[in-house]
């Protein structure tokens, strides 16, 4: 994809991120919020969006408009520090964290 490219689409998905409700926009805020190099759990990033009990929020979301919004999906993890996902997702997201230099083992333990 050539640059111009990528800035419409950045700018269009600017214009269906307005169309969202009030509680997507905040969760998608704090997922990007996640910094390079370090993880979050879905009920951390539900809590700074001001949900109690929205972890399965950020699931959904994350699994609904992570490639829309280019989300940095593998950076959420479960409170226990482990991954909730499996198969080739989970292999998946496991190379993209030790990319990050996350300290992650081959059965998706997050060091802190």
């Amino acid at each position: 994809m050539d640059d111009f490219a990528k800035i419409e689409r950045a700018f269009e998905a600017a214009d269906d991120f307005s169309q969202l409700k009030l509680e997507t926009q905040r969760i998608i805020g704090q997922i990007r919020a996640v910094p390079y190099g370090q993880v979050a759990s879905y009920k951390e990033i539900g809590n700074l969006a001001g949900l109690t009990n929205g972890s399965r929020q950020v699931a959904r979301i994350l699994h609904s408009l992570s490639e829309k919004y280019e989300l940095p999906w593998w950076r959420i993890i479960k409170s226990d520090r482990t991954l909730g996902l499996t198969g080739a997702a989970r292999v998946e997201q496991i190379r993209l964290l030790r990319l990050e230099n996350v300290s992650v083992d081959d059965l998706g333990h997050v060091a802190l």
